[in-house]
């Protein structure tokens, strides 16, 4: 059973987020500043151990950080530090995993099959002397996918502490700034 959920978890994925994605439009008041106050009020004190649990898992799900930072920015405006904190736990809890089990639900062949050209030229320019800020730089940049230079850091055999080492140096600035971001969102929706 545990290999078949493996093996099929980005179906589930994507069903999933199919499903979601159909309720939104079924409902798109749930997206709306009082639907969006209701649900964090519903979660009441569970709400900040979800959060923690989303954002150290979100690897696995195959989800970038970003809509996780920005939402506990929003969700807790009181607590910035500790989003913060959480936030960038999940950044170093996603980089081990990518990292160290590439191979789980078959995420190598998906990096591998999505993105050949660049997972070649990092092979390349990770065994260089600038590898620490290729990370670090590749890290800042919020449009590539953080993911793949884990993958790639793991596949060439570069020393996780370096790696974890560039990737904060790039992160904590993104990290921060979404924090703030998703914290005057957050008054936004409040008004």
């Amino acid at each position: 059973m545990r290999q078949l959920l493996i093996t099929h978890i980005n179906t589930l994925w994507l069903v999933l987020v199919a499903a979601l994605g159909g309720l939104l439009l079924l409902f798109p008041e749930w997206l709306s500043r009082e639907g969006i106050a209701v649900f964090l009020e519903n979660l009441g004190g569970f709400a900040l151990l979800v959060y923690v649990l989303l954002s150290l898992s979100r690897a696995v799900l195959m989800m970038p950080c970003t809509p996780f930072v920005l939402a506990g920015g929003i969700a807790f405006p009181d607590m910035l530090l500790l989003v913060w904190l959480i936030s960038l736990a999940g950044v170093v809890a996603g980089a081990f995993l990518v990292y160290s089990f590439p191979s789980f639900g078959n995420y190598d062949e998906y990096l591998e099959s999505k993105y050949p050209d660049k997972i070649a030229l990092l092979s390349r320019q990770i065994h260089g002397p600038w590898s620490f800020w290729i990370i670090a730089a590749w890290s800042f940049f919020p449009l590539v996918p953080t993911d793949l230079i884990c993958y790639v850091s793991g596949v060439v055999k570069l020393r996780f502490s370096k790696l974890i080492t560039a990737l904060l140096v790039g992160e904590i600035p993104l990290v921060s700034a979404y924090v703030f971001l998703g914290a005057g969102i957050g008054e936004w929706l409040r008004l």
